[in-house]
């Protein structure tokens, strides 16, 4: 080997040193990027308002959005429930357990609040129309009783189902007795 090739040699292997010591660093920092903003999205998980008052600081966990979203997303016409939002969910769901814990999904970007939602609407009912009365809903009561503002609103419809028989039974009690008036 000539003393120019070692020459050569030695640089290819300095410069690939130091290509991977670059690549390490960059490697540790998007690492410690990452972790710097898990915990950022815990802590915004765990309390989304900070609001300052006289009296103190008020602050809400995404867990009430949820509750507020459970709550009022029911009692739009032509939701069935929530569907499971995971396999081990739909799982236990066949096997008659009901679990809403992942169906109802808050994500935070700031001061801004996104919503997700997955349901189960009767059989037979406009399937845009109720999601939209879902994202209306559901923006306009997380609004009014959290003072946060809803960005966006996700509804995924998981599947159709027949209506109970007694909620049959009552909606045509219901129609006969409108009619009658």
């Amino acid at each position: 080997m000539t003393a120019q090739q070692k020459k050569e040699t030695k640089a290819k292997e300095e410069s690939q040193e130091t290509k991977s010591a670059e690549a390490k660093e960059t490697q540790d920092a998007q690492t410690e990027h990452n972790q710097t903003k898990e915990t950022e999205k815990q802590e915004a998980a765990e309390l989304i308002t900070g609001q300052e008052t006289e009296d103190g600081t008020i602050r809400i966990s995404e867990n009430v959005i949820a509750a507020v979203v459970r709550r009022y997303v029911l009692e739009v016409e032509g939701v069935a429930r929530f569907a499971s939002g995971s396999l081990v969910g739909g799982l236990a769901e066949m096997i008659g357990r009901r679990n809403q814990e992942g169906s109802v999904i808050v994500r935070l970007e700031g001061d801004a609040v996104n919503i997700s939602v997955t349901l189960i609407l009767e059989f037979g009912v406009k399937v845009p129309e109720v999601a939209g009365l879902v994202q209306d809903v559901i923006r306009s009561r997380v609004e009014e009783l959290t003072g946060k503002h809803v960005t966006s609103v996700d509804v995924i419809v998981q599947d159709l189902e027949e209506p109970e028989p007694e909620e049959e039974e009552q909606t045509e009690a219901q129609k006969q007795s409108q009619s009658q008036s």
